[in-house]
């Protein structure tokens, strides 16, 4: 069994879904989909009192640009691995419906490759094209286009959703920070450049790892 744990609103979910399938296509394995509806970002505080001067301001104001710069650049590398432009791969969106559509999935016990054909779509939808996905009728147009029912969505929605918010902060506090991760034999592995050791975990650990 593997957890995974994936983010609707970011590209790093979306590179993860190659390697993932050519990892499904090697080995076998049941696959549990958890969707997040953040990430743990940089978090910085102050000890200092309101008004007060800030001895570290240039030196912060120097990180900050540098981190903006690579953030960019790491955008614009992701963008060309997706076929995409970077102003496409800088949308801004909540992921809260398409999260529901992946509740719906596991709700419904839909197969490994409906789960594929709703996170590409959903993805695909998101940056390439740049459609709606914030709402319910949106999240019907994704499912119906990955060839996933809808029928009982509304009341699913409306009545018997998860509560997502609650169990993003029960999923910060066992560890999961940022998404794309997998959690495999109660080891939890960040990013996607983890796959082929995960893959040669599953398959039995036959030889060395992978590096």
């Amino acid at each position: 069994m593997m957890t995974i744990y994936i983010n609707f609103a970011e590209l790093p979910s979306w590179l993860m879904l190659a390697p993932l399938k050519n990892l499904c296509a090697e080995v076998q394995v049941d696959l549990a989909w958890k969707p997040m509806l953040s990430s743990l970002g940089n978090v910085a505080g102050s000890n200092l009192k309101p008004g007060a001067d800030d001895p570290l301001a240039i030196y912060k104001a120097r990180r900050a640009d540098a981190r903006h710069k690579a953030s960019k650049r790491e955008n614009e590398r992701m963008c060309g691995m997706l076929g995409i432009k970077p102003g496409q791969g800088e949308r801004k969106v909540n992921p809260l419906y398409l999260s529901l559509g992946m509740a719906w999935l596991t709700n419904q016990g839909a197969e490994l490759r409906q789960y594929l054909s709703y996170v590409e779509t959903a993805f695909l939808k998101t940056f390439r094209d740049g459609a709606d996905v914030e709402s319910l009728s949106s999240l019907k147009v994704v499912l119906e286009e990955s060839g996933f029912r809808t029928a009982g969505l509304d009341y699913f929605v409306e009545n018997e959703a998860p509560d997502l918010e609650a169990a993003g902060e029960e999923i910060m506090d066992s560890g999961v920070f940022n998404a794309p991760a997998f959690v495999v034999d109660g080891e939890i592995f960040h990013g996607r450049e983890h796959l082929p050791l995960i893959q040669w975990m599953l398959a039995g650990k036959q030889g060395l790892p992978p590096v």
